[in-house]
């Protein structure tokens, strides 16, 4: 049994509330530029939560996620697996009651990025050019894109705020300093629109490690800023870079002992063509949900043993493991995403189909074999790896079972349907004895006939010497 009920139940509540104004650009935003990367029913359930708020309502009343359930058509498991890819994503953020006598949860909706914002970002923008392509990609943007307004042909004439409205008059501000201290007990409230933290977080990327590797006087301290900080994150986690690698390439962006943000990503961008061609990174799922996970403590058998393996080893770890360690190639890499990004199976699911397709196929991964099955399998909701490797089973005795019956009908075939040369044969066979039957048959018929006459003669030939007197 998955283990979701540890994250939320139906009879859990929750209440949303807007962090800032969801626009019509923010959903046209959602559907073009989010949606290619955390799927339909991620942005579904987005939608579904902002449609609950009345217009000029920031926050709603508590309902059960049964409730939430019945109103976004999806279930507990799948509800939970899009609210994380919006918690992920910075579209949303969870907060739980402390108090374990009931289980409470806010969920504060997060407006998305601005278009420039998500076609500046270092991760976002690199995955949704990996989706679409290159031409997908130049035509979304192109939607969200202003031509710049010629300089040679127009001059900006906006006035300024100093030319129409003049400073308070020391008189003038003193009722507003006092209406200020006034509001003092609200300072606990929060106001829709506020500046907030917002963007992608990491927690895998060992800063310590790079730090201690990189040359002081190649790189001098205050030049890892918090912004560059950041920016190394990002890099590190969308092109797979080692903390040492990104040391060298960090000194390798050093200009005037400054480390200017254009130089690192055009750096790191041409390290990754050299070393991985120029594909660009896909975005694909770690392993398989904790939701969906079956084998929590230590396996008691060797089934769930294999299950636990699939359950905590990303496909792209696991076609590693099954060609000793090589690098995996691009195209397999992409068969692998659109798996779990076109098929929304699950990573787990993905490694039963990826060692059920290797040892089928001579261990070379087939793009029409995985997506025959890979849409199979998505008709019948499966979505565990025990799941998977019970129809994989199933599969392949009904397999055997067709084999079987079709070799013996094959037997029964050959026994009942001669080759047409020895049919003939024997039927000419038969013909010829039919024949000799026949004139045989005709012959004794004939000599019996001559006997017959032969005593008919000799008697009368007896008769006429008895009345000669001969005798």
């Amino acid at each position: 049994m998955s283990g979701h009920w540890k994250d939320v139940l139906p009879v859990d509540s929750y209440c949303i509330r807007l962090a800032d104004f969801i626009t019509e650009v923010d959903a046209h935003v959602l559907t073009l530029l989010y949606q290619p990367l955390i799927g339909a029913d991620a942005v579904g359930l987005f939608k579904s939560l902002v449609a609950q708020l009345p217009n000029g309502v920031y926050e709603g009343d508590f309902h059960t996620h049964q409730h939430l359930s019945l109103m976004v058509g999806l279930s507990m498991l799948d509800l939970l697996e899009a609210r994380k890819k919006l918690e992920a994503i910075d579209l949303m953020r969870t907060y739980q009651r402390k108090s374990s006598s009931k289980r409470a949860f806010i969920y504060e909706i997060q407006p998305p990025m601005k278009p420039h914002q998500f076609f500046n970002d270092d991760v976002l923008s690199v995955f949704l050019y990996n989706k679409l392509g290159k031409n997908g990609y130049r035509g979304i943007k192109e939607r969200f894109s202003l031509k710049q307004i010629e300089s040679d042909a127009f001059e900006e004439v906006t006035v300024a705020f100093s030319d129409v409205f003049a400073s308070f008059q020391h008189s003038e501000m003193q009722p507003a300093l006092m209406n200020r201290q006034g509001d003092a007990e609200h300072d606990h409230l929060d106001t829709i629109g506020k500046d907030k933290k917002q963007g992608l977080s990491f927690h895998t990327f060992d800063f310590d490690l790079m730090k201690q590797s990189l040359s002081s006087y190649v790189v001098p301290k205050d030049v890892l800023t918090k912004e560059r900080m950041q920016l190394i994150e990002k890099l590190a986690f969308v092109y797979q870079i080692e903390p040492l690698t990104m040391a060298n390439l960090v000194e390798r962006s050093i200009v005037n002992d400054e480390l200017d943000a254009k130089n690192l990503r055009k750096t790191v961008q041409n390290w990754y063509k050299l070393e991985s061609s120029a594909v660009a990174p896909a975005l694909g799922l770690k392993t398989q949900p904790v939701a969906k996970r079956t084998v929590q403590a230590e396996p008691q058998s060797e089934e769930e043993r294999v299950v636990k393996f699939y359950e905590e080893t990303a496909p792209l770890t696991l076609l590693e493991l099954r060609q000793e360690g090589a690098v995996v190639s691009p195209p397999d890499l992409k068969i692998i995403e659109e798996l779990m990004v076109d098929y929304l199976l699950n990573p787990g699911v993905v490694n039963v189909l990826i060692d059920y397709n290797l040892f089928q196929n001579d261990m070379k991964l087939s793009k029409l074999f995985m997506q025959k099955i890979a849409g199979h399998w998505k008709r019948k909701k499966i979505s565990t790896v025990p799941d998977a490797i019970h129809l994989v089973k199933t599969d392949k005795q009904k397999k055997k079972e067709g084999q079987a019956n079709a070799a013996s009908g094959r037997r029964n075939k050959r026994q009942d349907q001669l080759p047409k040369w020895l049919v003939q044969e024997k039927n000419d066979g038969k013909k010829q004895e039919m024949k000799k039957d026949t004139n045989s048959q005709k012959e004794k018929a004939s000599g019996t006939a001559d006997t017959q006459e032969l005593a008919d003669l000799m008697a009368e030939r007896n008769r006429r010497r008895a009345q000669k007197g001969e005798y």
